[in-house]
């Protein structure tokens, strides 16, 4: 018997965080449309089979921990950032069910049941029925550093096999709307090129080449051959692929002879993709072509000014990004903090410092170089973890007052290109009190003029809130441009002022609430509103969204009788029913709506 228990999930505003507006909107109506069934939590996983466009259901997993997720997945083509609509609905339906959720015990305490002979027999039987399981068990039991004891030579066919099968799986097909689409499991190939990482972190370079080389062939090969016209995605495959090649070549021993095949080869795969986008391979081409002994890159490492490197061009940075990765893991601390201080990568120096216990120096090197925000966040999350929050709060407050994305700052922070202070300041406020969260709140929300940020900067402030939200709310009404606009100034009560803020830009879900709200103190304005989407649906004979259009009808139903209207709107109903008698699916609900009048 399935176990019942309750178990802390996200609320709805941190579902509407995990993706965009509109996005989250139509999670909501699937959920609202019971899309989501087989809902079913194992330990801190929770899946889900979720109705949508395809004949099959989409198949959506969530792992959540402390009432956040960590990782969504879906079987849906969604590309675009942020979570699906079916992850959201998934979220939405779980958070409905609450306590009577229903939990089945993990996988993992499924299997310790059994004992060998059994789970043996369960693979086989399992495997006599899916091909792919045999080859990503042969892979597994392949492909892995115990495979490769004591420095021996690993096989990569098993995983060229298995990059060739993913491939091929993302054959192509027509969908009426979208033309044709890729398929297969972008997550399976990242997990084959991830199968060099404990190579990589145990120092064996060449078997992390072998690895790579095995997913690199079949991926140039077929992805010029076939789905570079239609696949957005496959593309970022090859930066990793060539992040890990250029660190693997660094920590190899490689001879020149090997060293010279394999840059030949980088170098035809990187001329053939060239001209469609990838430049992956170009910095695993220049680790080939540079040596640890090069005389100014030996200077650089024994403390000299440099200059490194010799070019500075994207390749170049990426290199020295790689570099400072490899000096890092062997333990080479000097020549790693004089690499990081050459390049004026402050932040990594800085981070190095903390590792090293050496923190007040790191303060101070970051109060001295510091120019970003996003230099600041690093420290400080570096400093928290590091157990030193007073100091993490320090670095963070100072990084309030910093420049913006474009400052002057480190030349190798390529990591988060995209933020802002509003990232920094969202942190602060969740990890400050007092004060501190006070203006790092209203910091937050005037880079993003966003509901979350508002709502958020309502719990940090605490008793300070009502101070807090005469500033934001005067900030909203200077801005320009807010896309949550309507939606925050309705859920503050402010309705006269959400009614004269929407427009044909407002989000319908926003709008739909907002008309609820105003039917009695905005009655005309929610009849013109609610008939004019009504009418947008029926005209349209859009019988799916027939339900849609008799909901704005209630509402002004209920606008009609608020304003002392009622014979108006009995005319209109019947006038309605009489426009739209052929539709069999929307008449019946019109004429609930009269006899509810």
């Amino acid at each position: 018997m399935p176990r019942k228990r309750s178990r802390k999930l996200p609320d709805e505003a941190a579902i509407r965080a995990l993706t965009e507006p509109a996005v989250f909107e139509r999670g909501r109506a699937y959920c609202d449309d019971g899309a989501v069934s087989d809902l079913v939590a194992r330990g801190d996983t929770i899946s889900a089979a979720v109705a949508g466009s395809d004949v099959e259901p989409y198949r959506v997993t969530i792992r959540i921990a402390d009432g956040q997720v960590e990782s969504s997945t879906c079987t849906c083509p969604y590309e675009w950032d942020g979570a699906c609509k079916h992850v959201v609905a998934t979220l939405l339906a779980a958070a409905e069910a609450g306590k009577a959720l229903e939990e089945r015990p993990p996988l993992a305490k499924r299997l310790e049941a059994l004992d060998r002979d059994a789970l043996t027999d369960l693979i086989l039987r399992r495997a006599a029925l899916d091909p792919d399981l045999v080859e990503w068990i042969e892979l597994e039991c392949t492909i892995a550093p115990q495979a490769a004891p004591d420095g021996a030579t690993i096989d990569p066919a098993p995983l060229a096999a298995r990059a060739r099968s993913l491939i091929a799986q993302r054959e192509r097909r027509r969908d009426y709307w979208d033309g044709y689409q890729p398929r297969g499991n972008e997550a399976e190939l990242h997990a084959l090129v991830e199968k060099a990482v404990p190579f990589l972190e145990a120092g064996d370079g060449r078997n992390a080449l072998r690895i790579l080389e095995a997913v690199a062939k079949p991926l140039v090969e077929d992805w010029l051959d076939y789905l570079y016209e239609h696949d957005e995605e496959t593309y970022l495959l090859f930066e990793d692929l060539g992040r890990m090649m250029a660190e693997a070549a660094l920590v190899s021993d490689l001879d020149a002879q090997e060293r010279e095949r394999l840059r030949e080869t980088l170098t035809d795969w990187q001329e053939r993709i060239f001209d469609y986008g990838p430049q992956g391979f170009e910095v695993a081409i220049l680790a080939l072509e540079t040596d640890w002994d090069d005389p100014a890159l030996k200077a650089v490492l024994d403390g000299g000014p440099g200059p490194w490197p010799p070019k500075d061009n994207f390749e170049s940075r990426a290199l020295t990004e790689v570099m400072l990765r490899v000096l890092d893991g062997s333990g080479r601390d000097e020549a790693y903090m004089n690499l990081a201080r050459a390049v004026a990568a402050q932040t990594r120096y800085a981070e190095k410092l903390v590792r090293l216990g050496r923190v007040a120096e790191a303060v101070a090197h970051a109060r001295a170089t510091f120019s970003k925000p996003a230099e600041a966040l690093d420290l400080a999350q570096a400093l928290d973890a590091a157990g030193r929050c007073k100091e993490a709060l320090a670095v963070a407050e100072a990084g309030l007052d910093l420049g913006g994305p474009d400052a002057k700052g480190d030349a190798l922070d390529i990591r988060h290109p995209g933020h802002t202070v509003a990232h920094l300041a969202r942190w602060l406020r969740d990890k400050a009190r007092g004060d501190l969260a006070v203006r790092a709140a209203r910091m937050a929300f005037a880079a993003t003029l966003s509901r979350a940020d508002f709502h958020a900067a309502k719990t940090a402030s605490g008793a300070a809130w009502p101070s807090l939200r005469t500033e934001l709310l005067a900030v909203l009404g200077k801005a320009k441009h807010a896309h949550d606009r309507v939606a925050i100034l309705l859920d503050e009560g402010l309705i006269a002022e959400a009614v004269a803020a929407a427009g044909p830009d407002t989000n319908t879900a926003v709008l739909r609430q907002l008309a609820e709200a105003a039917h009695a103190s905005h009655p005309d304005w929610v009849i013109a509103l609610a008939e004019r989407h009504a009418a947008g649906i029926m005209d349209a004979g859009s019988a799916g969204q027939y339900a849609e259009a008799a909901d704005w009808l209630g509402c002004a139903a209920r606008a009609y009788d608020a304003a002392g209207r009622f014979e108006d709107w009995i005319r209109r109903i019947e006038d309605l029913i009489a426009t739209h008698k052929r539709k069999h699916k929307l008449r019946p609900m019109l004429e609930a709506l009269r006899a509810g009048g």
